[in-house]
């Protein structure tokens, strides 16, 4: 947060405010309206399918139906979350100066240059505990290596794939026999507990699932997020990004667009204005806040509704001046600012 400094040259006042020019060497304390951007969180999965070296003998002896056929890679949009986020208008800068009722130098700003605040004590943040876990980078997606065939000798060197595939399918069997036989206590040596009982099963399933898929293949699932940005600006309909189930994000021509459909519902603007000979004479110096607008949009792909949200957006808004009378009392008002759309989030004495 910032304090603002001391600089004395007259805005101008009207009923609704315009940005305001600020010239060289004028001394003043500018401060920028807020603007609104919409950001979405983009979940994604790319499914990774590799085709197991007995494929074609998965159903002939284990059965199987579901089988990969062939290695692939595939993407998959599967949500979208949304936020605001605010950064600084520089279209719509602000000037006050510094008069005994204003007292310019109990604005605080925050670090983009928009308010926060008027007569309001500046707190130092403190960091959240958990604050330094979000430097940490994201982990690395775990890549699945293709497993080593779990055959003895005698399987591995069968004279042909049809034999190995024998092979491992008998070790299937005879491993689920054995998972039966422990099951029922018709072995000569019982683990001595229920822990050391699941230790094995565990062991016993790993091994049947790692012959199984030499047959029936892999499926990974891994799952990406991406971010996308966009400042609002009108009713409109917009592509802001573009995703392909071959290639995930892509560019437009690999692609199929994800659409974000707008409409701005802005605040009317007042049409009061001084009178004409007034407008040279010099204006007292005052705070603007602003009166935001809102926008309904959503996010569609392929004709799928992901969101469908309403937001306020600061820049479909009005600027207005708060009354000079709140300054000229004895005991000076605490203002607060809503930093993301510049309205006012309290006044108190």
């Amino acid at each position: 947060m910032k304090k603002g400094i001391l600089f004395g040259m007259l805005c101008a006042l009207a009923s609704v405010a315009v940005a305001q020019m600020v010239q060289d060497n004028e001394m003043a304390i500018v401060y920028y309206m807020p603007q609104t951007q919409l950001c979405f969180d983009v979940e994604y999965e790319e499914v990774i399918l590799h085709k197991g070296p007995f494929a074609e003998y998965a159903k002939q002896y284990l059965g199987a139906t579901d089988i990969v056929e062939a290695d692939a890679t595939s993407f998959k949009l599967v949500g979208v979350k949304t936020h605001t986020h605010a950064v600084a208008d520089f279209t719509r800068a602000y000037k006050v100066t510094a008069e005994k009722e204003i007292q310019s130098q109990l604005l605080t700003l925050t670090p983009l240059g928009t308010l926060a605040g008027y007569n309001i004590a500046s707190k130092p943040q403190k960091p959240s505990p958990k604050a330094h876990d979000k430097l940490l980078p994201p982990p690395m997606p775990q890549t699945k290596q293709p497993a080593v065939m779990p055959l003895l000798e005698e399987h591995i060197n069968g004279k042909s794939v049809a034999q190995q595939a024998q092979g491992a399918a008998k070790l299937i069997y005879r491993i689920r026999e054995n998972r039966m036989y422990l099951l029922a206590g018709e072995v000569d040596h019982v683990p001595a507990d229920g822990k050391a009982m699941q230790l094995v099963l565990d062991e016993l399933n790993n091994q049947e699932q790692q012959l199984v898929e030499l047959f029936i293949g892999t499926r990974e699932v891994r799952h990406h997020h991406k971010t996308l940005t966009y400042t609002p600006v009108k009713t409109e309909e917009v592509e802001i990004g573009y995703f392909s189930e071959k290639e995930g994000f892509t560019t437009s021509g690999n692609g199929e667009p994800i659409l974000l459909n707008i409409t701005a519902r802005r605040q009317i603007k007042g049409t009061s204005r001084p009178e004409k000979e007034n407008k040279k004479a010099p204006q007292p110096s005052q705070i603007f806040y602003n009166l935001p607008g809102s926008a309904n949009y959503k996010v569609l792909y392929l004709d799928e509704i992901f969101v469908e949200k309403q937001s306020p957006v600061a820049q479909f808004g009005v600027a207005i001046p708060l009354s000079r009378n709140l300054f000229m009392e004895e005991e000076l008002p605490h203002i607060q600012f809503d930093t993301q759309t510049g309205s006012i989030k309290s006044i108190e004495k």
